[in-house]
């Protein structure tokens, strides 16, 4: 579908019932969220995956203590016309990390050791990387990616990821990740 179509399909969809049961079940922390990730896809960054730069500490599955650290990130697509300047005022108006993504071909090696870590456990003062990003893409996983947007190959957009550098920031407040991002949106 086409990019705007999209957008209005986005939204409509973080407005369902269905989606809003889904993210209390997965995340409630991300209920919160859910009228700026409206706001980002109806002013032009259509997004598909996110969370919200959370600190917290509970038990494993075995009881050991975990401390989980998150960086707040985004990532969706916005038309390449506008991910320039976005691009550019998010890295020079804010903190917080911007850029484009590249599409690779699908044999392309991609070390998950070389990504940028997203959230960081640790149990028993052992640390693990639990989420991860890349900056290039194989195109098989740029399908899905767009698939999930419901977005046409054939659209002149982009794959844009944003992170916080700071652990454990929200994302929401008044120095987050959502925050700036909706700020330059509005600029």
């Amino acid at each position: 579908m086409k990019f705007k179509d999209a957008q209005r399909r986005a939204v409509a969809m973080l407005d369902s019932k269905e989606f809003k049961e889904r993210v209390a079940e997965e995340d409630p922390t991300m209920e919160k969220h859910i009228p700026a990730l409206k706001t980002m896809n109806a002013g032009g960054y259509l997004t598909f995956n996110s969370q919200a730069g959370r600190h917290y500490k509970g038990k494993s599955q075995e009881g050991k203590s975990m401390d989980i650290m998150e960086r707040a990130y985004i990532m969706g697509y916005m038309m390449e016309t506008d991910a320039a300047t976005f691009i550019q005022n998010m890295g020079v108006a804010t903190d917080k990390n911007a850029v484009f993504v590249a599409v690779g071909p699908n044999d392309i090696y991609i070390p998950s050791a070389l990504d940028i870590p997203l959230t960081v456990t640790t149990i028993d003062g052992k640390q693990s990387i639990h989420t991860h990003t890349s900056l290039t893409v194989p195109h098989v996983a740029d399908d899905s990616f767009r698939k999930m947007a419901n977005l046409n190959k054939s659209e002149k957009a982009v794959l844009i990821t944003c992170w916080d550098p700071v652990w454990g920031r929200a994302a929401d407040g008044k120095h987050g990740l959502f925050t700036d991002v909706l700020r330059i949106l509005n600029m």
